[in-house]
C-alpha cells in the first residue's frame, strides 16, 4: 500500500520535476525580481478562484513588495499560515523556496491533502521581504541594516524597532491577517529553529514548538531542530516578534548550507523546502484544533507589547 510520503514524493517529482503548471516556473536556475513579480501576478490572473496578488508596498529603493494568497476559503475568519523568504538578500535559496511552494500549491490544488489545507487556511506567501538586498546580493537592506534584527522583542520595544519600511510592511501584514502560524525561510544552514532567539528561557509553548520542529526537520532530512537561542543568540528576529506579539507558531526553516547554492542543487533544495512546508502544515492540524495560541508569555519580566 502506498504511503502518504510516497504519494507526496511522486507529486513533487511531477510538479517540481518541471511539468508545465502554475505559469510553468522552472527551478533549474535562480529568478530575478521582474520574473518573480510576473510569476506572482500571472499565478493570480490564471487562477483567480484560488489565488490573489496583494501589493504590500515598496522598498526604500522603490522595489515592489507583494504577496500571493492561496486558498479555497476566503472567509475573513479563515486562519492564515504565512511563509516568507529573503529577509537576507543574499540568501536566494530562501526566495526560491517560497516560489516553489506557490508553484506546488497551485499545481496540486486538487490533490486530497492540498485541497484540505486550502479549504481550512488562507496560505500567504511572500518571496521577497528584502528586494533591495536581493538586487544587490547583500544580506542587509540598502542602508546596511539587517531586516531580521529589526523587529520588536520582549526586551526591545517597538519604538526602538522597525526602522525599515520592509519590516514595517511585515508588521502590517501580521496585524491585518489572522495569522496563526508562520515559517520564515533562510539559507546558510540546515536546521529548523523556533523562539526564543534572544534568551535561553523556554517559551510557554516550547513542547508544541519542539513537536512542530521535529516533524519539519524529519521531513527535510535534517538532524538539527532546536530553540533558536541554542544555535546562536540574536535580538530582533521575525519569529520572536510574530510569537510575542501575535501568538504565532513561528519557525525559521534554514534550507541549505550555502546562502545561494549552485543552481544544480536548486531543484533538490526547493523540493525539500516544499516537503518541509507540507509537514509543517500537517503538524499544525494536530495542534490547532480551532483557535490560535493567543498572545505568548514572554518568558521575561516585561509585558507583551
Amino acid at each position: 500500500m502506498r504511503t502518504l510520503s510516497f504519494i507526496l514524493l511522486r507529486l513533487f517529482v511531477l510538479v517540481l520535476g518541471f511539468a508545465p503548471a502554475a505559469s510553468a516556473l522552472q527551478f533549474q536556475r535562480y529568478h530575478g525580481l521582474e520574473e518573480i513579480g510576473q510569476f506572482m501576478r500571472s499565478s493570480a490572473q490564471e487562477n483567480p478562484e484560488i489565488a490573489r496578488f496583494v501589493m504590500l508596498g515598496n522598498s526604500l529603493q522603490g522595489r515592489e513588495i507583494a504577496y500571493l494568497a492561496i486558498s479555497k476559503n476566503w472567509s475573513p475568519d479563515a486562519p492564515a499560515i504565512y511563509f516568507n523568504g529573503t529577509h537576507h538578500g543574499n540568501e536566494k535559496a530562501s526566495t526560491e523556496a517560497v516560489l516553489g511552494l506557490i508553484h506546488f500549491l497551485i499545481s496540486s490544488r486538487d490533490q486530497i491533502e492540498v485541497d484540505r489545507l486550502l479549504r481550512r487556511y488562507r496560505i500567504i506567501l511572500q518571496p521577497l521581504v528584502n528586494p533591495d538586498g536581493h538586487a544587490a546580493n547583500l544580506r542587509t537592506d540598502s542602508q546596511g541594516i539587517d531586516p531580521n534584527r529589526d523587529y520588536a522583542t520582549p526586551t526591545r520595544a517597538e519604538s526602538d524597532s522597525f526602522r525599515l519600511v520592509e519590516t514595517r510592511l511585515v508588521r502590517r501584514l501580521l496585524s491585518n491577517e489572522r495569522v496563526v502560524a508562520s515559517a520564515a525561510f533562510h539559507s546558510g544552514l540546515e536546521a529548523v529553529l523556533w523562539p526564543w532567539c534572544h534568551t535561553p528561557a523556554l517559551s510557554q509553548h516550547d513542547p508544541v514548538f519542539k513537536s512542530l520542529g521535529e516533524a519539519v526537520a524529519r521531513s527535510m532530512g535534517m538532524p538539527k531542530y532546536t530553540q533558536s537561542f541554542n544555535d546562536y543568540q540574536t535580538e530582533g528576529e521575525f519569529i520572536d516578534y510574530a510569537y510575542m506579539k501575535h501568538g504565532v507558531y513561528a519557525l525559521t526553516l534554514e534550507v541549505s548550507l550555502e546562502p545561494t547554492p549552485n543552481a544544480a542543487q536548486l531543484p533538490a533544495v526547493v523540493k525539500r523546502a516544499v516537503m518541509g512546508s507540507m509537514a509543517f502544515m500537517r503538524a499544525l492540524d494536530r495542534v490547532l484544533p480551532t483557535t490560535p495560541v493567543q498572545q505568548a508569555s514572554t518568558g521575561t519580566s516585561r509585558p507583551v507589547l
